[in-house]
């Protein structure tokens, strides 16, 4: 019998919803209870590297804002890992195009080359300002050796144009040999000369036949699975959803027909320990059981991509190792695991033999309760499969150009859910369609309570229908300023519906999102700025000579709010007036007394 649950559930679709659109009395116990938990998290101080890194948007912007001598110690990996990560910071959006060609073409002339002919011999004279950004990103990302110009985080490329106007400085710079630093010209040079594509030996089916042919399991330790077929693509993709869904449905506290009927598993004790510490779910003030509740930024992680909830978990873990006294090293490990298995292909499998040390090890079994692997036993040895998500983890981030086109992959990627989900045997629960019509009905095609309980972050539950694969809502200004109450922004709110818009609306030239509605959300979201509120006293002046004086005096301190002339009212900063009142008090002395 499995063990009674913390999280506070719903019970059917609706209450589901429901139980979303929460009242505003609620919302504010739930963020008052909010800050205490993020003020309890933020009583460990970290030091200001680790603060940076805690906000690092993607895997490869962490590579970035790590110390000069972590990244290289990264390059100086033993094969897979150091060839596999230089070819993957080559390939990502952290340098521009240019940089990636200085960077080969150094490779291939032996690492050391003059700038000025770099700058003036490679690059065409109208992009000699790009060119000096370029070597300003490579010497950030430890590829280069120190020449002065890295943009380390905080810094802005208005110092490349002192460079390039200074005509001293530029002289100096063009002077400057550029070198390659050892770690990363080493670990190119061993990428370049490898032949196969995987970092790691795949398991062949020569191997699963050999070791059928041979017995198979016969000899298998107690305790021990029994070795089993490779999994499959729809498995693999089965195994990563599911693990995500336990987890996006435990924070909406959804039991999605239950177990017994083919439903969601709740996520292990360890993995709920794991949101409550990221500050993702709470323990409810209201209940005495101490049930979680998701928390206002649990409602933002909700309407994120997959592959942006992924790193969310990701940088937690690597977070989580700020006061470990072996920091360093396990960090090193696990980017360069993580960046290694971005290079891998969905449905091939390793023998965990190739990670060597036990620590890798250990990291294997974490990423798998992330979903990231799908371990198991193959031809009587422990293997893994990397998943989709390990896969994108790394793809997403490769070459990325702006944040329209990083929109568009996802919105790709979202569609291409969809058509596998349409063409399965199996129904899936996986997969959304949302159309937004200009009266702002929201038509979303699902079966999953989880889409539902996302949608009513921002939609009205009490237009609520549905039917047995479609669900309709309406968005309202009620509706909305409810979310953004939760904590969620109006930037997300349009993200989510331009991501997981229907596929027929990408045919035409039409918005994916109808323009009306779309202003209006924006709308609904300055009202909240349009006034602002300010606690202030108010003075009522004798006489036009009182109100003059006093007038001035606020004016001088900053203190004057609003006034009044014909009422002879004056509104003075409450957090001054103290001092506006004291000065009266001698005003009123000297002119009315005397």
């Amino acid at each position: 019998m499995p063990a009674p649950s913390k999280r506070k559930r719903a019970g059917d679709a609706s209450s589901t919803a429901s139980k979303v659109g929460r009242s505003s009395a609620d919302s504010s116990a739930s963020s008052a209870a909010t800050a205490a938990t993020q003020a309890a998290l933020e009583s460990t101080k970290l030091d200001p590297q680790e603060e940076l890194l805690s906000t690092s948007k993607n895997l490869f912007e962490y590579l970035e804002r790590l110390p000069p001598g972590t990244l290289r110690s990264i390059y100086k990996l033993p094969p897979p890992g150091g060839p596999t990560v230089a070819a993957a910071v080559l390939r990502s959006s952290s340098l521009t195009d240019i940089a990636r060609q200085c960077a080969l073409r150094l490779v291939a002339c032996g690492g050391n080359f003059k700038v000025g002919s770099i700058v003036e011999g490679w690059i065409h004279r109208h992009s000699q300002r790009d060119a000096l950004v370029a070597l300003r990103r490579l010497e950030s990302m430890g590829i280069l050796e120190p020449l002065g110009l890295a943009n380390r985080p905080g810094r802005e490329n208005d110092d490349v144009d002192d460079e390039a106007n200074d005509s001293e400085k530029r002289a100096k710079l063009m002077a400057t040999i550029a070198c390659l630093t050892p770690e990363f010209k080493g670990a190119m040079k061993l990428h370049l000369s490898t032949m196969s594509s995987s970092p790691w030996p795949i398991i062949s089916e020569e191997q699963i036949e050999e070791f059928k042919k041979s017995g198979g399991d016969a000899k298998t330790d107690v305790g021990e699975k029994e070795s089993r077929d490779p999994p499959s693509q729809y498995e693999l993709e089965s195994y990563t959803q599911s693990s995500w869904d336990s987890v996006l449905h435990f924070l909406v506290g959804s039991d999605d027909a239950g177990r017994d009927k083919g439903g969601i598993e709740e996520p292990p004790e360890v993995m709920v320990h794991f949101l409550t510490r990221i500050g993702l779910m709470q323990e409810d003030p209201d209940d005495y059981n101490g049930a979680l509740v998701i928390t206002s930024k649990g409602y933002e992680f909700m309407l994120r991509d997959t592959n942006a909830q992924v790193w969310q978990f990701v940088l937690q873990y690597l977070n989580s190792m700020a006061h470990h006294n072996l920091k360093d090293a396990i960090r090193i490990e696990a980017l360069s695991f993580l960046i290694c298995l971005g290079s891998c292909r969905v449905g091939e499998g390793y023998f965990n033999s190739v990670l060597g040390s036990k620590s890798a090890r250990i990291l294997m079994k974490d990423f798998a309760r992330f979903g990231l692997l799908f371990v198991c036993r193959v031809a009587g040895k422990k293997a893994f499969y990397p998943t989709r998500v390990a896969v994108n983890l790394v793809a997403s981030n490769e070459k990325e150009g702006s944040k329209q086109t990083d929109a568009l992959g996802q919105s790709v990627a979202a569609t291409r859910s969809l058509e596998e989900s349409l063409s399965s045997p199996v129904p899936s629960r996986s997969h959304l369609a949302v159309v937004v019509q200009t009266n702002f009905q929201v038509v979303a095609y699902t079966t999953s309570k989880l889409h539902i309980s996302t949608l009513a972050l921002f939609c009205d539950v009490e237009s609520y229908r549905r039917l047995p694969n479609v669900i309709f809502f309406h968005i309202t200004r009620d509706s909305i300023r409810s979310a953004f109450r939760l904590g969620v922004k109006a930037d997300q709110i349009l993200r989510f519906l331009h991501v997981h818009a229907h596929p027929m609306l990408r045919n035409g030239d039409q918005p994916l999102v109808p323009s009306n509605v779309t202003d209006q959300i924006l709308l609904w979201d300055r009202e909240r700025r349009r006034v602002v509120m300010d606690e202030v006293w108010a003075h009522q002046c004798r006489d036009s000579s009182e109100f003059a004086a006093v007038g001035q005096y606020a004016s001088d301190l900053d203190a004057l709010a609003w006034g009044n002339a014909h009422t002879n009212k004056l509104y003075v900063h409450f957090d001054k007036s103290e001092m506006v009142h004291a000065y009266i008090r001698k005003w009123r002395t000297k002119h009315y007394n005397s």
